[in-house]
């Protein structure tokens, strides 16, 4: 015979889950208070960059702006994150992915707006998924890493911040990421190619790319 369900039961479960919630959020906080000036730098770059391309408006958002975007991504994302991924460097990817999310959009509004302008009648509007997810790149286990790391770079932090801030708007968004992530925030190309969904090859190759690049526009040698 079947025993009858307590009524506080259901009251019970609720109570748990919601005591559950909120210890993950604040693990969450917890985990996201001591990469908040790293985030906030990384913003102000990625928005001078934007800017400089021509994705962004100058006053389209703000580096607090674009780090609360990247925050509530990565809070709903959360459960995504590859498991041997670094949760500083999955945070970095997220904020890139949300800029070129931003970009995307912007540029969709504006081609929408020049073809409204020229057509009699407007073209049916597109809408981004909001529901697509992060297609993570998880390297073949037989990827041998040693055959694809390229030399460390030579630049200090110091050094490809300016690199950063002056040259590479020649860069395309996926080489500079690359760039960024490695050279700036002293990312391993392993975790590199996989934040950005690429295989280690393509991140090396990326990575020669923005090296050569910045040398040439720095009037150096890459290195």
């Amino acid at each position: 015979m079947t025993k009858p369900i307590p009524p506080h039961s259901d009251t019970a479960s609720k109570a748990h889950r919601q005591t559950s919630a909120r210890s993950e959020q604040a693990a969450f906080q917890a985990a996201v208070k001591p990469r908040l000036q790293e985030l906030f730098e990384a913003a102000r770059r990625e928005l001078r960059y934007r800017v400089a391309l021509g994705d962004f408006g100058p006053d389209l958002l703000t580096a607090e702006e674009l780090v609360g975007e990247t925050l509530a991504r990565a809070w709903r994302d959360r459960r995504r994150r590859p498991r041997l991924l670094n949760f500083r460097v999955w945070l970095l990817a997220v904020l890139f992915r949300v800029a070129e999310d931003i970009a995307r959009d912007e540029a969709q509004f504006r081609k929408l707006a020049t073809e409204s302008l020229q057509a009699p009648v407007p073209p049916e509007p597109l809408y981004d998924d909001d529901e697509s997810f992060w297609e993570w790149y998880q390297p073949d286990e037989l990827t041998r890493w040693e055959d694809v790391v390229a030399d460390p770079s030579s630049l200090s932090p110091e050094d490809a911040v300016a690199a950063d801030e002056q040259f590479t708007r020649s860069l395309a968004p996926r080489a500079r990421q690359v760039f960024v992530l490695h050279t700036i925030h002293r990312v391993s190309l392993r975790d590199v190619a996989q934040a950005l969904g690429i295989s280690g090859s393509e991140a090396v190759r990326l990575l020669a790319e923005a090296r050569r690049l910045v040398g040439i526009a720095g009037g150096g040698e890459g290195s």
